[in-house]
C-alpha cells in the first residue's frame, strides 16, 4: 500500500481509510468552492435491517443512528480525521416521484438510486444484495417498502426490517487528506505468487491420478510440465551447489592472513 491525496485519484479507484475501502466516485465542489470526494465502500461492511421499526423513512431510520454513531466512531478508533467527514444532503425522493421526506443531512449515509444510476459503470455487481436510501414511496400504506441492490446489479424493493441486506456506506471526505492505495507492483507479485501456487496445485493433483486416465494429449502436457518444474529445481540445485565449491576454492588455508 501507498500513500496519496485523495485529490489526485481518479473515479473508479480504490482506497483506504479508517480501516474500510473505499470506492471514489467523484469530485466536487461545494457552494463555499472547497472540494470533496464522494466514496462509497466498497463492499458491504455489515448487515442490518434499514430501520428496526420498519419505517423507509430515512430519516427515522435505526441505520441512520447506527452509522452516524457507531460506525463513524469506528472509523476514527482506526485513525480517520474527525474533520475528513463533511455533512451532505440526501435526496430523499421516492421511487414514484413522492417528495414528501425531503431530504437529510449527514456525515454518513447511503446511496440514492439517482447517484446509483449513474455511478453505475464504477459500481459492478458484487454478489450480494445491500441497500440504497431511495424508499419505494412515501404513500403511509407502503411506507416499509425501500429500494435495494440485488446481487446481479439491478434494483428491487423490501421490507425495511430485514436484517440480511447489506450495508455499503456513502461519505463526502476532505478531498486533502491522505489515504492507502493498493501497490499496482506489490499487487502483480501477490497476482504471480497466486498464479505459481495455484499451477503446483492443480499439478499435485493431476500427480495423484493414474496418466491413462488424462488421455493421451493432456498427459503428454502435464508430463511435460512436471519434467520441466523437475528440471528447473535440478538446475536450482546444480547452481547451489557450484556457488559452494567455488566460495569453498577460494577461501584461504585456516591460518593464513
Amino acid at each position: 500500500m501507498k500513500r496519496l491525496q485523495l485529490s489526485t485519484l481518479k473515479d473508479g479507484a480504490r482506497f483506504v481509510y479508517g480501516g474500510v475501502e473505499w470506492v471514489k466516485l467523484e469530485h466536487l465542489y461545494t457552494e463555499s468552492g472547497k472540494l470533496e470526494t464522494v466514496a462509497i465502500a466498497a463492499e458491504p461492511v455489515f448487515e442490518r435491517a434499514f430501520d428496526e421499526e420498519n419505517c423507509n423513512d430515512w430519516r427515522k431510520s435505526s441505520l441512520r443512528r447506527e452509522l452516524n454513531g457507531p460506525f463513524l466512531d469506528t472509523l476514527i478508533a482506526e485513525g480517520a480525521d474527525p474533520a475528513a467527514f463533511k455533512e451532505f444532503e440526501s435526496d430523499l425522493t421516492a421511487d414514484d416521484g413522492m417528495t414528501d421526506y425531503g431530504t437529510a443531512r449527514d456525515k454518513i449515509a447511503l446511496i440514492t438510486c439517482d447517484l446509483y444510476r449513474e455511478h453505475r459503470a464504477l459500481l459492478p455487481k458484487i454478489g450480494c444484495w445491500w441497500w440504497t436510501l431511495t424508499p419505494w414511496t412515501c404513500d403511509p400504506e407502503y411506507s416499509f417498502n425501500v429500494r435495494y441492490v440485488n446481487s446481479s446489479g439491478a434494483t428491487d424493493w423490501d421490507n425495511a426490517y430485514y436484517g440480511y441486506w447489506g450495508v455499503r456506506p456513502l461519505c463526502h471526505l476532505e478531498s486533502s487528506i491522505f489515504v492507502s492505495v493498493p501497490d499496482e507492483e506489490g499487487m502483480q507479485m501477490n497476482r504471480g505468487e497466486a498464479i505459481e501456487e495455484a499451477r503446483d496445485a492443480v499439478l499435485d493433483t493431476l500427480n495423484d491420478y493414474p496418466a491413462d486416465l488424462w488421455g493421451d494429449a493432456l498427459g503428454a502436457a502435464v508430463a511435460s510440465l512436471f519434467q520441466s518444474k523437475q528440471d528447473a529445481a535440478d538446475m536450482a540445485e546444480e547452481e547451489k551447489a557450484s556457488r559452494e565449491i567455488s566460495t569453498t576454492e577460494t577461501e584461504p588455508p585456516e591460518g593464513i592472513f
